[in-house]
């Protein structure tokens, strides 16, 4: 019986060009238990990231998913992704910090915004850190 349902999954998934097909796309859902603050960026962005690949969606954060002309019949499908992807974002946010980046048009732009702002910050507290324990 096990074995049953092992080779029909084998087969469903092999047979199944989309390996993410399953993924719910819930706009709601967020991607990481820890919300962005101020303070965390380095390791939010990471597991982020990783979130993302794992959602076959790291391209609208990256570039490497561009959007077509907004003419194209494909751009409303990718628009809705984008979307989606912007509203994991924000939902990975503290409140404060998704008021300031809600109005971003696309989630690359959300996501270049956000690092801009606090990627280079988490810079700083580290050589700090660095420094502190370099001297105790």
């Amino acid at each position: 019986m096990a074995e049953e349902n092992v080779s029909r999954a084998d087969s469903a998934s092999s047979s199944s060009p989309n390996l993410t097909q399953g993924v719910e796309n819930n706009q709601n859902q967020r991607l990481y238990s820890v919300l962005l603050n101020e303070f965390n960026y380095l390791p939010w962005s990471r597991a982020v990231s990783l979130a993302l690949r794992g959602r076959s969606k790291l391209g609208f954060i990256n570039g490497s998913s561009e959007p077509s002309e907004s003419t194209s019949p494909t751009y409303d499908a990718w628009h809705t992704t984008d979307q989606l992807v912007m509203s994991w974002l924000l939902n990975s946010m503290k409140p404060k910090l998704s008021e300031l980046f809600n109005y971003s048009e696309f989630s690359l732009l959300l996501w270049e915004f956000v690092k801009d702002m606090y990627g280079s910050q988490n810079n700083l507290v580290r050589i700090f850190q660095l420094k502190k324990s370099v001297a105790s």
